[in-house]
């Protein structure tokens, strides 16, 4: 199954708009995809090199699709 981090995870842990965007832009993914879409766990977990920033929020979205 294909674990999808939505803009909605991140909230959930608290994370701001703000921050979310800067993460991303370090990470090199792509912040209107990003709230259009979501991105695929694996995905975001490769390209942030395991940040725990990243991890919390593949957390929630994994105890969510289960």
């Amino acid at each position: 199954m294909t674990v999808i981090v939505t803009p909605a995870h991140c909230r959930a842990l608290g994370y701001c708009a703000r921050g979310v965007r800067a993460a991303l832009a370090r990470w090199g993914v792509d912040y209107s995809k990003f709230l259009a879409e979501g991105v695929r766990a694996d995905e975001l977990l490769s390209a942030s090199n395991n940040d725990s920033m990243a991890l919390a929020a593949v957390e929630v979205a994994r105890g969510e699709q289960q």
